[in-house]
């Protein structure tokens, strides 16, 4: 008799899990924006909101010592992505 009872509680809570848990919508995750440079007058907004000058050159020393170089237009952040120049800045990887 305990053997039905254990059973059927266990039937029942298998079935009422079933029956409750409806399938959520897959939520779709969002394609990695690019990161922007903004130019502001002669400064440059950078996307954490820092503001740099850059030099002669284009080019500028980031807070942490690193140099960004201007090349052919584009920016060339430290590890080596290029940032493209639009109307408003640059677009970064």
């Amino acid at each position: 008799m305990i053997r039905i009872s254990i059973a059927a509680s266990l039937v029942a809570v298998l079935a009422a899990g079933c029956v409750s848990s409806r399938p959520q919508p897959v939520q779709q995750t969002a394609a990695p924006s690019a990161k922007r440079i903004v130019r502001d007058g002669g400064q440059l907004e950078l996307p954490d909101g820092t503001r740099v000058t850059p030099d002669y050159t284009g080019g500028f020393t980031l807070p942490n010592g690193d140099y960004v170089k201007r090349e052919r237009g584009a920016l060339v952040l430290p590890t080596g992505a290029r940032c493209q120049p639009d109307a408003s800045g640059y677009i970064c990887p």
